[in-house]
């Protein structure tokens, strides 16, 4: 073998290895753990999925150059798919009617025809990871000003979403009887919350999507734990 093929060979074995994407591992506010790849300039390039501490699936999907792309898959806690969005045609493929009609929606400023024909925001997350994401980070909020905080706290998780799928967060519950709203902020690094904005006649309308439920102040804030809705 010559000495040039010999350097042709190695230069593209080397050249194979440095496109193999790593395997990485992280963990969100939740305590759910996340499993993405990046490549050789550290962009998320592959397969995403994110799990929860009992190692059931909230969601999968794939990056490409930093940038979702083809079928991403929501997960009720049975398994079943909450929802099923294809970025490449930006468009909702499936969604679990009777999961998200537990939450609440509202098109302030809509007229009623509006509000009866115009689709509903949806997150791109299944409505139990959204409660457990928001939830987690109401709980530090509340425990920052009162590490005694104790018993069971009813909540609203509430999402206002504008025409673009902008999202901004907050939470509310009473706190000897008086009404108390908290801004939530969602600081993950490795998963942000994509919204599906409100529509009426192909126009994008702002929005706001609104959960129930209660956990328990008790427990440590830190752990995560299973939210429990209101129905």
């Amino acid at each position: 073998m010559t000495s040039l093929l010999k350097i042709v060979l190695m230069t593209g074995a080397l050249n194979l290895f440095s496109t193999v994407n790593v395997e990485k591992a992280g963990v969100l506010s939740d305590k759910s753990k996340v499993i993405y790849h990046l490549s050789d300039d550290k962009k998320m390039d592959g397969p995403f999925s994110i799990s929860t501490g009992e190692s059931k699936l909230f969601l999968r999907g794939s990056y490409k150059d930093n940038k979702r792309t083809g079928n991403w898959y929501c997960f009720n806690p049975d398994g079943t798919v909450f929802l099923r969005y294809d970025y490449d045609s930006k468009k909702l493929l499936a969604l679990d009617v009777k999961a998200i009609s537990r939450a609440g929606f509202e098109i302030k400023g809509a007229s009623e025809a509006v509000k009866k024909d115009a689709s509903i925001p949806v997150p791109i997350c299944s409505v139990e990871q959204y409660i457990s994401l928001l939830g987690t980070e109401l709980q530090r909020l509340i425990f920052a000003e009162n590490k005694n905080a104790d018993g069971s706290l009813d909540v609203e998780l509430t999402a206002s979403v504008d025409a673009k799928g902008r999202a901004s967060y907050s939470g509310t519950y009473n706190a000897n009887g008086i009404p108390v709203t908290k801004r939530i902020k969602l600081n993950e690094k490795l998963f942000d919350v994509e919204w599906i904005p409100s529509t009426y006649k192909g126009e994008a309308l702002a929005s706001t999507f609104t959960v129930k439920m209660q956990f328990d102040l008790s427990r440590d804030p830190y752990a995560r734990q299973r939210f429990s809705w209101n129905y």
